[in-house]
């Protein structure tokens, strides 16, 4: 079998740095097994296979693999694989937009420039988690290193993830995987997400790490559909304001030595989250 594929690093401006991503433009002929063989093959968070769309108002549809499963929606596949095709000319130069037939229904991307923003679906809220000691051990952290103030509670803009709050850099840093206590706690849901509101970049607002090693990552270098709910996390429990949410900037990946940058826009209406991207 003779496939091209391309390999991008996504959420950084600097090779060798950010999440990197196979795409394959053209899958056809491909079924699942194949695709999941070959997403073990590239070994990264996610790979994509492009086929053309059932959905007529969709260019592609686009599927998404990680060297366990394939999943509905994903942020770094998705900005990842429309800047492949804009670069190789298979979208045309006279546009600036694209849209995706993706396992959650379509989803728009916009070009800025460079920039790739995409259009994430309206989030959706879990009960808060009362088990914050489980959750911490799961993490090899003791439950005082959780914030206060906020709660541990499972979020999703299209890939659901448990977000837990933390104090500090320092225990989002000692963040070390209880594999066997993670599974218990994560139930059906296949990522954990610790994060805390300090950083090591000045301009950066939320230092973060994403885990999902039941699915084949061990540690994502950088989440863009998670950071998205990140955004409406942050909205729902009042802890940025609205011009903060507009443009909030979260770092990534520091620890493994794959920094990256997701920039996040949460527009408000009528005290309500209007738009995520």
């Amino acid at each position: 079998m003779e496939l091209i594929f391309y390999q991008v690093d996504v959420f950084t401006d600097q090779p060798l740095a950010g999440n990197p991503l196979a795409v394959f433009v053209d899958a056809e002929g491909m079924d699942a097994d194949q695709m999941l063989a070959v997403a073990r093959e590239m070994n990264l968070s996610e790979t994509t296979f492009l086929f053309p769309p059932s959905q007529t108002d969709c260019d592609f549809q686009v599927r998404i693999f990680t060297p366990g499963k394939e999943i509905p929606f994903a942020g770094h596949p998705t900005l990842g694989t429309a800047h492949v095709l804009f670069q190789q000319g298979l979208l045309g130069s006279d546009r600036d937009a694209c849209r995706f037939e993706m396992g959650i229904g379509p989803i728009d991307v916009e070009r800025e420039g460079s920039t790739f923003m995409m259009v994430q679906p309206q989030p959706e809220f879990q009960s808060p988690r009362t088990d914050r000691q489980a959750i911490a051990q799961a993490l090899g952290l003791d439950a005082k290193d959780l914030h206060p103030n906020l709660p541990a509670q499972v979020v999703s803009t299209g890939f659901p993830a448990l977000f837990v709050p933390l104090k500090s850099l320092d225990a989002t840093g000692r963040t070390a995987l209880n594999l066997t206590r993670l599974r218990d706690i994560l139930g059906k849901v296949d990522m954990i997400y610790p994060f805390c509101l300090e950083a090591v970049n000045p301009e950066a607002q939320v230092h973060t790490r994403g885990f999902a090693p039941f699915i084949g990552i061990p540690e994502d270098p950088a989440t863009g559909s998670v950071a998205g709910a990140m955004g409406a996390y942050l909205a729902h429990h009042h802890v940025l304001d609205a011009t903060r949410l507009s443009d909030l900037t979260l770092e990534q990946g520091l620890e493994i030595n794959r920094p990256s940058e997701i920039k996040v826009s949460v527009e408000m209406a009528g005290g309500k989250i209007g738009s995520i991207r």
